[in-house]
């Protein structure tokens, strides 16, 4: 979703920087953004991740971000329960994403 939005804003995003600590993807916000999603995968939160957004952004953009993060992790965990796989056109369309984030090495990768 973050790459298509910075294609369809004529944004230059390193997506790259989602897996490599400290990096900078490139775009506003670019690495608040990143430790949110980390954040919103993690065990804890103290609020701190859309605290930092919101400095950079605004309380909104913030808001809505946290609110995008909540929506894929409920996502994430319902394909899981359900093991519903990634069909071969959706994984042909995301291969360069999927390249990039080195996703194609995990064991459930082939769905």
């Amino acid at each position: 979703m973050l790459s298509w939005s910075a294609t369809a804003t004529h944004q230059d995003l390193d997506l790259a920087a989602i897996v490599a600590p400290g990096a900078e993807p490139g775009i506003p916000g670019g690495r608040e953004l990143v430790d949110l999603g980390l954040a919103s995968v993690g065990t804890t939160s103290d609020g701190s991740a859309v605290a930092a957004l919101a400095a950079v952004l605004g309380p909104r953009p913030a808001l809505k971000a946290a609110c995008v993060a909540g929506a894929f992790e409920i996502y994430n965990r319902v394909v899981d329960a359900t093991g519903l796989p990634t069909g071969a056109a959706m994984r042909r369309e995301l291969a360069s994403i999927i390249d990039t984030l080195g996703l194609g090495g995990f064991p459930h990768a082939g769905h």
